[in-house]
């Protein structure tokens, strides 16, 4: 960086005259700046729009309130894979300390890496859409969002117990809707609002986050997750195995 201060006469001479008659090098090299960005302001646009949030009260979970919406986010930069989310979700939500039951599920790779799938709560609903039960008089089918704390509810009385629901997350999403052992679709609730799983986390691992309007671009698979925290932690696979030797 140039440092005015610095400078003697002549070289705050030629600055000046840099600045006030560019060459035709510097012209062209800031129109082909200029056109670049030009060129990627669409694309940017619309990866903006893609990843578009719905609205949500940040300020109410950080001041540890119930909040209207959003979705459980995990980093596995801090997870350390005591699983404590999965039994508190077992607990919470079964009546038991067991990670089997729990909606959320921490998976272990190698190199060391752990990674949460838990429910995203995606604006597009594609669980909800294949569900093929008539929708009653709200408009809602047997999978439907819960009108007050905005997660995942199953109307037991009308579930066909079809698992299409299901299949549809596995398709498309994290798979992290599942069939009960009554087979019956079991995703996350959010708690009503205030998912215990996030409140429990010693490592602050978990938090609450805006949920995307189309699900996608959170819900990604976890061997697709691990690829990207092993990229991220450790430079690639590639990388590891030559430090092994």
């Amino acid at each position: 960086m140039i440092d005015p201060k610095k400078m003697g006469k002549k070289e705050e001479s030629d600055l000046k005259e840099k600045i006030t008659n560019p060459t035709r090098r510097d012209f062209v090299k800031g129109m082909a700046i200029g056109a670049g960005a030009l060129a990627l302001s669409p694309l940017l646009r619309s990866r903006a729009e893609a990843i578009d949030y719905d609205n949500f009260a940040i300020k109410q979970a950080l001041r540890g309130e119930k909040v209207g919406a959003g979705r459980v986010s995990h980093d596995y930069r801090l997870c350390v894979g005591c699983r404590v989310c999965e039994m508190t979700c077992a607990y919470y939500n079964q009546k038991e300390i067991n990670p089997f039951k729990s909606r959320i599920k921490i998976y272990t790779y190698q190199p060391e890496v752990w990674v949460g799938v838990v429910c995203t709560q995606c604006g597009d609903r594609p669980c909800m859409n294949a569900c093929p039960v008539e929708p009653d008089k709200d408009g809602r089918r047997a999978l439907y969002e819960d009108p007050k704390g905005k997660g995942l509810a199953v109307d037991r009385d009308r579930c066909i117990q079809c698992g299409q629901c299901v299949g549809a997350c596995a398709a498309q999403r994290n798979s992290s809707l599942r069939m009960t052992e009554e087979n019956y679709p079991d995703g996350c609730t959010l708690c009503g609002g205030d998912p215990q799983c996030v409140k429990k986390c010693p490592q602050a691992a978990l938090s609450i986050l805006p949920r995307t309007t189309d699900g996608k671009y959170a819900a990604k698979p976890a061997d697709i997750m691990a690829a990207e925290a092993i990229e991220t932690l450790y430079g690639g696979p590639k990388t590891i195995v030559d430090n092994w030797k």
